[in-house]
C-alpha cells in the first residue's frame, strides 16, 4: 500500500517536502524570528520530527484535522456539543489513539466505547474505505482508533480494495489530482468568496478550525487542551524525550505543553515505535541523500516490511520523483547505471 502520509507515499511526499521547509524556515529566521510556524503540510509529524530535530527552530507545530475529526464524531455519539467533549490523544500523526473521552470532566470512554461496539458507529474519513471495527477489538484494545488505523490493523481488506481501486483506474490519487485542479481553477478566481466545495471532497475536513483554534489559542494565551504535533517532553514515556510526538497539550503563549500520559496500551506501544524509527530513518535519508538511508527506512516501514518489495518499490518512487529529490541527485544517477 503506498499510503500517501505514513506509508511508501508517504516517505516520498517528506523526501521531497523537508527541504523546502528548510527553506522556509531560513526564510522565517530573516524575516520573522520570534513567530510560530503552524505546519499542516504532510506528512505532518514527520515534517515536525525533521525541524525540531535537525534545525534551530523550535516555534515549529504540526497540525491535523483527524483529531479535531474524531473529537466531532465522539460528540455525535454521545449527542453532546463538541464543547462539552474532550478525547485525551496520543500516539503519531496518522497513528494516535484517543485514550479517554471526557464529557463536562467526567470518563465516558466506556460508554462511547461500548456504543461504536454495539451500534457499528464509526470515525472514519472521506478518503479512507469506511471497514467496521469488531467489538472484540474495540474492547480489547480499550482505546478509540482513529481512521488510519485500518491500515494497520485490517491491513488485507484495505489492501484488497486498494487493488480493486486501482483496477479501475480510481484510485486516491487519481481522485485528489482531479479534485485538485478543478480547486486551483476556482482559485483562479481573485473574487471568489466562497469556500469551494471540492474541498469537501479532498478529506480535509475541519483543517481550518483547527487552525483558527490553534492560532487563537496562541495569541491570547487561552491555555486550553488540542491534539498537536510537538516535542513529546516525556508525555509518551516509551518515546524519547526529543521525538515529535501527536499529543493533547495545553496551548499557552509560548505554544504547546504536551499532558503527560505515561504507556500507549500494549496494542499501540510496538506500532506506534515502529512507525517513529520509520519516521526518524526517514528523515536521516532526507538529509543524507543515500541510498542505503532510504533503503532501511522503506524497509522499516510498517506498510512495508519486505526488502525485496521495498528495493523495488524505493526504486520506482526515485526515478519517478527525481526531478523533486535534488538530494538524491548522485543516488539516481547510480541507480540509472545499474544493469
Amino acid at each position: 500500500m503506498g499510503q500517501e502520509t505514513n506509508g511508501a507515499g508517504g516517505m516520498f511526499k517528506a523526501l521531497r517536502i523537508i527541504p523546502v521547509i528548510f527553506e522556509i524556515l531560513k526564510n522565517c529566521e530573516e524575516l520573522c524570528p520570534h513567530a510560530f510556524v503552524v505546519n499542516f503540510t504532510n506528512p505532518a509529524g514527520l515534517v515536525t520530527e525533521a525541524v525540531l530535530n535537525h534545525t534551530s527552530w523550535e516555534r515549529f507545530i504540526g497540525v491535523c484535522n483527524l483529531p479535531y475529526g474524531m473529537e466531532v464524531s465522539v460528540s455525535k455519539i454521545l449527542e453532546a456539543e463538541k464543547s462539552r467533549v474532550r478525547v485525551h490523544m496520543a500516539g503519531l500523526n496518522h497513528m494516535v489513539f484517543g485514550l479517554d473521552v471526557f464529557l463536562d470532566g467526567v470518563s465516558v470512554k466506556r460508554d462511547v466505547l461500548e456504543k461504536m461496539a454495539t451500534e457499528s458507529e464509526s470515525l472514519n474519513m472521506k478518503n479512507i474505505m469506511d471497514l467496521p471495527w469488531s467489538p472484540e477489538f474495540l474492547r480489547g484494545l480499550d482505546a478509540i482508533p482513529c481512521a488510519y488505523h485500518r491500515y494497520y490493523f485490517q491491513k488485507d481488506q484495505m489492501l484488497s480494495h486498494m487493488l480493486e481501486d486501482f483496477k479501475s483506474g480510481e484510485t486516491r490519487a487519481s481522485q485528489v489530482m482531479a479534485v485538485e485542479e478543478d480547486l486551483f481553477r476556482k482559485y483562479q478566481d481573485e473574487d471568489l468568496a466562497d469556500k469551494p466545495k471540492e474541498l469537501e471532497l479532498r478529506g480535509g475536513a475541519f483543517y481550518s478550525d483547527a487552525a483558527v483554534n490553534l492560532i487563537s489559542s496562541i495569541a491570547n494565551d487561552k491555555r486550553d487542551i488540542q491534539v498537536v504535533n510537538t516535542r513529546n517532553k516525556g508525555a509518551i514515556a516509551s518515546l524519547p524525550f526529543d521525538a515529535a510526538v501527536e499529543v493533547s497539550s495545553i496551548i499557552t503563549k509560548d505554544g504547546p505543553v504536551p499532558l503527560a500520559t505515561g504507556l500507549l496500551p500494549a496494542a499501540a506501544e510496538g506500532i506506534v515505535q515502529q512507525l517513529k524509527a520509520f519516521e526518524r530513518l526517514t528523515v536521516k535519508a532526507a538529509l543524507s541523500g543515500k541510498y542505503e538511508d532510504a533503503y532501511v527506512a522503506m524497509v522499516t516501514n510498517p506498510l512495508v516490511q519486505s526488502e525485496h518489495l521495498g528495493r523495488k518499490v524505493l526504486d520506482d518512487l526515485l526515478l519517478a520523483h527525481e526531478k523533486h529529490l535534488p538530494a538524491f541527485k548522485e543516488t539516481i544517477e547510480a541507480l540509472r547505471k545499474k544493469p
